[in-house]
């Protein structure tokens, strides 16, 4: 199919209100360079259409607004292996992949592996996104992305970032549970103003039913951005605050549902208990322990936050107390 290029005049006339609306006469250029690039490029998103004259006008579709300090994530996806904890070196291509996930459950994946780098990304463009309805276009500086995850701001940082949002862009998500079915792409569209490095993305609106109550938790992002470069930690850390308690897992579905592909079960359990030390460190957990059955028991005590509470369901269970 061949794509139509279209007359950069004509295309920022017909978005107008929507720059007229920018307060700061900087972003404003920024997006209307932006429109210009994407009228000549033939590569502007799909428009979201406009309501009929006939009709009220509908309540705009937004996340919620989530506490400064937190990010925000899907409780189904942060249980499964969507976001793996492989690194990017050994990520693999997929097609129409069902990804194991927990019971009640069902992710298909279709692209380049994602990661826990992948997932952080995610995290922080919602939460960036929170103020805007879905579907219209989100304008930040490359700069307050990297920041915001507490990357570098060098040359190299931006090129990484690039081919992370590029990957969120062209990996298909197909997930279905009880309540809620999405599929399509987790980042509908992104474009970058190489001149200022400004991105603009944006979301399909029918994404915010993963993010209704009860579907999400609020992750401490200071506590989050501690475990970088440590991959099943990460990887485990949403796992476990996804839980208001967590049952336990065996040894060998933590294997699976994290994705890992370190293939001996036994090294895995070495890397399981480094992770799960690291998260100890990090206040994450109180303490945790590996019974007789290989079953791995977590013990969280106070180090679950205010904010987690209020966004999980579910009485805490007894728990066991560890070994020593």
């Amino acid at each position: 199919m061949t794509t139509e290029k279209l007359d950069p005049d004509a295309y920022v006339e017909a978005h107008r209100e929507t720059l007229d609306s920018l307060a700061d006469p900087e972003l404003r250029a920024v997006v209307e360079r932006i429109g210009r690039t994407i009228a000549k490029n033939g590569q502007e998103p799909p428009a979201r259409q406009s309501e009929p004259s006939h009709q009220a006008p509908v309540q705009a579709i937004q996340f919620p607004l989530f506490p400064e300090e937190t990010r925000p994530v899907t409780n189904d996806v942060a249980r499964s292996a969507l976001f793996s904890c492989v690194q990017g070196k050994d990520r693999r291509m997929l097609e129409d992949t069902l990804i194991v996930a927990v019971n009640g459950v069902e992710i298909r994946f279709t692209g380049r592996q994602f990661n826990q780098d992948d997932h952080d990304l995610l995290m922080q463009l919602v939460f960036m996104a929170k103020h805007k309805p879905l579907g219209e276009y989100v304008t930040i500086p490359a700069r307050a992305i990297l920041k915001g995850l507490g990357r570098g701001t060098g040359g190299k940082d931006h090129e990484q970032l690039r081919a992370d949002i590029t990957r969120l862009v062209a990996g298909t998500v197909s997930l279905s549970n009880s309540r809620a079915e999405y599929i399509g792409h987790l980042v509908d569209y992104a474009g970058q103003d190489k001149a200022s490095r400004y991105w603009i993305y944006q979301f399909n609106p029918k994404l915010r039913a993963l993010y209704d109550p009860s579907m999400y938790t609020l992750v401490e992002w200071e506590q989050r951005k501690k475990l970088r470069g440590k991959d099943l930690a990460r990887w485990l850390h949403l796992n476990i605050v996804s839980h208001a308690a967590m049952l336990p897992y065996s040894v060998a579905k933590l294997h699976e549902l994290s994705g890992s592909q370190t293939s001996a079960l036994w090294k895995f359990r070495q890397l399981l208990r480094n992770a799960l030390n690291n998260l100890v460190a990090e206040g994450v957990i109180e303490a945790w322990e590996i019974d007789d059955n290989d079953l791995v028991h977590i013990h969280r005590g106070k180090a679950i936050s205010d904010s987690q509470r209020r966004h999980l369901t579910g009485k805490p269970s007894t728990k066991r107390k560890p070994k020593p």
